[in-house]
């Protein structure tokens, strides 16, 4: 063990876009701040598409120039096409908001979280130290060293995504598959592939089949769209892998997407994400918390994750900063876990009444309910009130209402 031993305010585990934006939040409030990062920058990551309040978020840290000066892709909405390409429906984002290379849009969070006072190491988190019940820092091996550091902390926060080291370390709650585990995504980008003229063809289109059976066609650049493939898993293995269910899917999954395709060029091999459904309880606690993958993560389909990711960091360093005032984490670190839950148990109401109705939540869409479902799908999901449009889908869905 090296002998020498730092103090921050705070220290995060994971350098994404949660762990940055809450590093760029923390530190610009004038507590010090350490991430520690295991993967070297800039790296692959899936999930390319905002929704609106992540537009908020950028903003508020002066961001959104840097965002059109990458021509990042300006989203306007989603398309959902059904079934056989026999119907459609359009539901706008209530702020205008983009569609990112992860790799590039990662580097930029990061980066400004640095610009903003955070210190960033590449390094892996070996375990925490604990005095009783409380976490008190982290031990780690930067990048290239053998001996082991030792960091002591006021707030230890999670923010590696789906490795959710905090559950592995014992620390958070053990992590339980929900109930869309058993999906396979299969996904790559391609350059040249169809899209709709004019504005319209920046935007996320979903296609669906049946339930459990869709695709994504996200533009990433001018000229590249990323494409994804989610069927169950038993069906991929099937199929004989993922380049097979990816071909399969693209055949028949629905003829509008089939259509896209011809004659692109693949710019990368077909991956694959499997079982990624699952939840993190408890994912707060004495010296320590979770945020966005660490804890949770539901089935893509609305692109929540990104969006998600980025609010919760932002309610977190609220959280943390009120627990250094009030000097106790209960109360801030209570209502941060109670604000996660209200938007991914709303995120999680939305798709499963998505995949019950499909039908009739395009028709909501274009209904009464509208506002309602633009705001849910800009992820505008985490008030304390009930909206029209939850009541109703919990209602049928034979769910309780909102706490």
């Amino acid at each position: 063990m090296n002998t020498s031993q730092e103090f921050f305010d705070v220290v995060i585990i994971g350098g994404g876009l949660g762990g940055s934006v809450l590093a760029a939040c923390l530190a610009q409030a004038g507590a010090s701040v350490l991430i520690l990062e295991m993967a070297s920058f800039p790296r692959y990551h899936i999930g390319e598409s905002l929704t609106g309040m992540a537009a908020v978020v950028l903003d508020d840290f002066g961001l959104s120039a840097e965002m059109d000066r990458r021509q990042f892709p300006r989203k306007d909405g989603v398309k959902v096409i059904g079934k056989g390409a026999d119907s459609e429906f359009w539901v706008p984002v209530f702020r205008p908001t983009w569609q990112v290379r992860r790799a590039e849009f990662d580097q930029i969070l990061l980066d400004n979280a640095i610009r903003r006072g955070a210190t960033y190491r590449q390094a892996r988190v070996n375990r925490v130290l604990r005095d009783g019940e409380t976490v008190t820092g982290a031990v780690y091996t930067v990048d290239g060293e053998q001996n082991q550091r030792e960091v002591r902390c006021r707030v230890l926060a999670d923010a590696s995504g789906q490795a959710a080291l905090l559950s592995r370390l014992d620390v958070a709650g053990t992590l339980r598959r929900t109930e869309f585990d058993k999906q396979v995504a299969v996904f790559s980008q391609f350059r040249g592939a169809r899209r709709d003229p004019g504005t319209m063809g920046d935007n996320t289109f979903l296609f669906y089949s049946e339930t459990y059976h869709w695709a994504w066609f996200i533009p990433v650049s001018p000229d590249v769209v990323s494409i994804g493939i989610v069927l169950p898993g038993e069906e991929v293995k099937r199929l004989g892998g993922a380049e097979a269910a990816f071909r399969w899917g693209v055949e028949r999954i629905n003829p509008d997407l089939a259509w896209r395709l011809p004659g692109c060029e693949q710019m990368e091999p077909i991956r694959a994400a499997a079982n990624y459904s699952y939840a993190v309880d408890p994912f707060v606690g004495p010296g320590w918390l979770a945020v966005g993958d660490a804890h949770q993560f539901i089935d893509p389909i609305f692109s929540f994750g990104v969006t998600f990711a980025m609010l919760e960091a932002r309610e977190a360093s609220r959280a943390i900063l009120a627990s250094f005032t009030n000097g106790d984490w209960r109360e801030p670190f209570t209502e941060y876990r109670d604000f996660c839950v209200r938007g991914q148990t709303a995120a999680l109401d939305l798709i499963s009444y998505f995949w019950k109705f499909p039908v009739f939540f395009g028709y909501q869409s274009r209904g009464e309910l509208r506002q309602d479902i633009i705001r849910l799908l800009s992820s505008d999901a985490h008030s304390k009130v009930e909206s029209r449009a939850l009541a109703q889908m919990r209602k049928a869905l034979r769910r309780p209402a909102a706490a």
